[in-house]
């Protein structure tokens, strides 16, 4: 962009957190500015702002130019500067999936995401993985102390495995045992940013109203969090991982495994697939018990709702001071879950037959006609699928799919709010057993499962309410 035609001086200042020019009648909030830059030209000045636009929840980078005295743009670019201090990332771990959906994921970062962070001045440390837990292995031994975040570079999958590596290397660090159900976890260290290019995205799509990979970046830069849950789970004496979006045994299990025999097919397996694994749902007799929240516990924080148009429950599935930046998500020491008085007792579901068991640790909550993703609530909604015909049960997925308020108001669908939970599988010696978390596939190894919340350890480069 060429620099305003009038050359005559502006009426430019920065006031009450608003970049002015009064002349223009153009104003831009500090939380909307990305970088400003001072330019000279023929024995003038003039002051380079880059700034965010918003359209339909997708953000896009504009810029904007004041003709001003040298010393009058070097005051604002000051002002504005001091305003952005301490409170942006200025060095980022990117971790990039070369093998997430269509196999894109490089393109995209280096395409769409790279003049972003190359804009705002932002240091990064790129490392494109090639093995299974390879970024696990790495987020357990790398000095975190020398980055303010992690990013994720593809789908739901690697989100899940930064959100595993740093939560081991959270509880190893503080002498907790992750293979102990209750060791009490810390709010992790860096917060996480999320670059969608993989084949569901669900966790980006929930957070920004998109999956504009352009948007996601634009968010990370701007430093703003949300703070979110996870569950854990343990078999046995061991932990088999940690959940942020989906956590579902039985059908859904069923459904991911069946999926994962057709890499091959891309991203439309996800729509033909689980058709024949609901056709070929088995009931499961197992037993459940969990530990209720009770009401009284919710008062220490409301839910926390970011407002989104339309969304779909997943059924297939710059700073100066790097350290005052990442101090900043270390408020908090341990989450509101471990915070909450020891329940009494366990109580027991009634049912016994089940064809699945699922959580989201990003609830979604009825708005109107529509469901709405919930972040870093105070309770974890048990759903258990009972017996039912299988007309019903298509009609209830497809309410389920298609994001309707009503989705769960079906009398076989039990819903209870818990802390934690327990499932365990009787009377079955041969049939292998599925969990899907996140997306990835967790073969059962004993009979029985432990699951439980951990609230806002997490916390997102997203959009804050």
């Amino acid at each position: 962009m060429k620099p305003n035609s009038d050359e005559t001086k502006t009426d430019m200042d920065f006031i009450n957190s608003h970049l002015i020019c009064k002349s223009s009648s153009f104003s831009v909030n500090k939380s909307q500015i990305l970088k400003s830059c001072v330019h000279e030209r023929n024995g003038g000045a003039f002051l380079e702002v880059h700034y965010v636009a918003e359209r339909n929840t997708k953000l896009t980078r504009r810029r904007h130019q004041y003709p001003e005295t040298l010393d009058k743009c070097l005051e604002i670019h000051k002002k504005i500067q001091n305003t952005l201090a301490d409170k942006r990332p200025k060095r980022l771990l990117v971790l990039i999936n070369p093998r997430s959906g269509s196999r894109k994921a490089e393109k995209i970062y280096a395409k769409r995401v790279l003049p972003v962070f190359e804009l705002c001045e932002i240091q990064t440390n790129v490392i494109v993985t090639h093995r299974a837990n390879e970024v696990k292995d790495l987020l357990m031994n790398i000095d975190l102390e020398e980055f303010d975040g992690v990013v994720a570079v593809g789908g739901d999958g690697i989100y899940n495995e930064v959100v595993s590596g740093l939560t081991v290397r959270e509880l190893r660090d503080h002498g907790q045992d992750p293979d102990n159900p209750e060791s009490k976890l810390s709010q992790l260290k860096l917060p996480i940013g999320i670059i969608p290019a993989g084949s569901g995205n669900y966790t980006a799509w929930y957070l920004n109203g998109t999956k504009c990979p352009v948007t996601a970046a634009i968010r990370i830069v701007m430093g703003h969090c949300v703070s979110t849950n996870i569950v854990s789970l343990h078999q046995g004496n061991k932990c088999s991982g940690y959940s942020g979006l989906i956590l579902g045994f039985g059908l859904f299990g069923d459904v991911m495994r069946d999926c994962e025999k057709y890499r091959w097919m891309g991203t439309s397996r996800f729509k033909v697939i689980p058709v024949g694994s609901v056709l070929n749902r088995r009931p499961v007799n197992v037993s459940i018990s969990y530990i209720p929240t009770e009401n009284k516990r919710l008062q220490y924080q409301e839910d926390f709702t970011i407002q989104k148009p339309d969304f779909l429950r997943l059924t297939s599935v710059p700073v100066t001071n790097r350290k005052s930046a990442r101090d900043g998500y270390k408020k908090r020491t341990f989450s509101f879950s471990d915070t909450l008085d020891t329940p009494s007792e366990w109580k027991t579901a009634e049912d016994r037959v089940v064809y699945a068991v699922d959580t989201y640790p990003i609830t979604m909550k009825p708005d109107g006609t529509r469901m709405t993703p919930n972040f870093g609530g105070n309770t974890l909604e048990l759903l258990i699928t009972t017996k039912c015909k299988l007309a019903d049960h298509f009609r209830q997925l497809k309410e389920v799919d298609d994001g309707k308020s009503s989705c769960y108001d079906f009398e076989f669908v039990k819903k209870i709010e818990v802390q934690r939970y327990r499932v365990r599988v009787l009377r079955n010696k041969t049939e292998d057993f599925y969990l899907n978390c996140d997306g990835e596939v967790i073969r059962l190894e004993h009979p029985e499962f432990d699951v439980r919340l951990h609230k806002q350890v997490v916390q997102l480069y997203g959009k804050a309410k």
